[in-house]
């Protein structure tokens, strides 16, 4: 890079590897953040030996704040306008581990005694249901008719 554009170190005093984060779900490439006279940028550019630059994320001022800028570098870049972008990249799924917190809770099994338990106590539930809308439609029904 030109020392026009330096790149945004995530840990100034003990990282000096400049922040980069991997797109794609082959990762063969990443976005690196740039700052250039107090103006920062995301640069999206090839793994490898090759680095090759192919698209620059910025902003332009407006008055009422900024609008983003995205500037192919390439022929090889694509910029569509969708508004389900975000929607459908969601919808494909994440190549990332799901933290722990987040992950769907294993398959335990209950105990036959506790199954009886909870079934017999659901139909009770329902028998009283039951009845109570039956006694309660009688009552309303002598009062109303």
């Amino acid at each position: 890079m030109a020392d026009t554009i330096a790149g945004v170190k995530s840990n100034e005093v003990a990282d000096p590897v400049p922040a980069v984060l991997p797109v794609g779900r082959s990762s063969r490439l990443e976005a690196m953040a740039l700052e250039a006279a107090g103006d920062h940028a995301v640069l999206v550019r090839e793994t490898g030996t090759t680095q090759r630059a192919r698209a620059l994320l910025t902003t332009d001022k407006l008055p009422a704040g900024e609008r983003l800028v995205v500037m192919p570098l390439d022929d090889d870049v694509e910029v569509r306008v969708d508004g389900d972008a975000l929607a459908v990249w969601l919808g494909s799924g994440s190549i990332q581990q799901v933290p722990a917190d987040q992950r769907p809770v294993e398959h335990v099994r209950v105990a036959p005694w506790a199954t009886v338990i909870g079934g017999g106590l659901l139909l009770l539930l329902l028998a009283f249901a039951v009845i109570g809308s039956a006694v309660a439609f009688s009552w309303l029904m002598a009062v109303l008719g």
